[in-house]
């Protein structure tokens, strides 16, 4: 997979803090809340979706599951220093570990301050408010979503730690739009205590534009659909083949 040849829907769904940060030592259980955020994504001027995402916080481990416009579920499980991607349907399940997905991203950082690539890689790109409008240009790109402040403030935190290892992750499998200037995005909107409503991403490309929407709803607790949900990935888990990264299929 090659960067900015596809935009993945979590650039455009997550992003926040990722520059170098010191080895993470797992908690002996994961902790926080539970509650759901959907999510539908647009390209262009589309009336319907074509991606749809589930996404289920339950205490501290976080499930990205791919409705539609993939087959790819994603466990976020940092108390237990780990992620892991499931193929649904070949039945295949790979496991990154969170330190290295901190390594990555930090490199991928220098590299670009070392070939002058800082602007165009967002890394110093500023954040602009207006009202509960947020802005961030960078390159060729441009994110700007409105937003919702979050009900409790333990939302929010849950919300920020899903963006940084959804950003390393794609900083990893380079998919996307260089990760930085929507992790500043994502860090400022963690601060304010807000969530993301109504994201769009345009992308100049000179003879022409693409654009992305990504409509968030969220809700405060988890429904008896969600945790036969949680408990069948359980089950994907303890039954798909493990395969190395390398070897992990993608949807491209």
């Amino acid at each position: 997979m090659r960067r900015i040849r596809q935009l993945s829907t979590a650039t455009l769904l997550f992003g926040v803090f990722a520059t170098v940060a010191p080895a993470i030592e797992p908690a002996s259980l994961p902790s926080g809340p539970s509650f759901r955020l959907e999510t539908e994504i647009y390209q262009n001027k589309a009336n319907e979706p074509s991606a749809r995402h589930k996404i289920l916080f339950d205490s501290g481990v976080m499930y990205d599951l791919q409705e539609q416009g993939g087959n790819v579920h994603t466990v976020f499980d940092p108390a237990r220093g780990r992620v892991i991607l499931l193929h649904t349907t070949q039945q295949v399940q790979t496991e990154i570990s969170t330190q290295h997905l901190i390594d990555i991203t930090a490199q991928l950082k220098v590299a670009a301050q070392q070939h002058g690539k800082s602007e165009s890689f967002g890394i110093d790109a500023e954040v602009k408010q207006t009202g509960e409008e947020y802005t961030v240009a960078f390159g060729n790109c441009r994110y700007h979503t409105t937003t919702q402040p979050a009900p409790r403030a333990e939302l929010a935190a849950a919300y920020h730690e899903l963006t940084i290892w959804a950003a390393r992750l794609n900083a990893l499998r380079r998919v996307g739009t260089p990760p930085f200037g929507r992790l500043a995005l994502g860090h400022k909107l963690a601060a304010d205590g807000r969530l993301p409503l109504d994201m769009t991403l345009s992308i100049d490309r000179g003879v022409s534009q693409q654009h992305y929407r990504a409509h968030h709803l969220l809700l405060e607790q988890l429904s008896e659909l969600d945790r036969r949900a949680i408990a069948a990935v359980g089950e994907q888990l303890a039954s798909f083949q493990k395969v190395s990264l390398e070897a992990f299929p993608s949807d491209d």
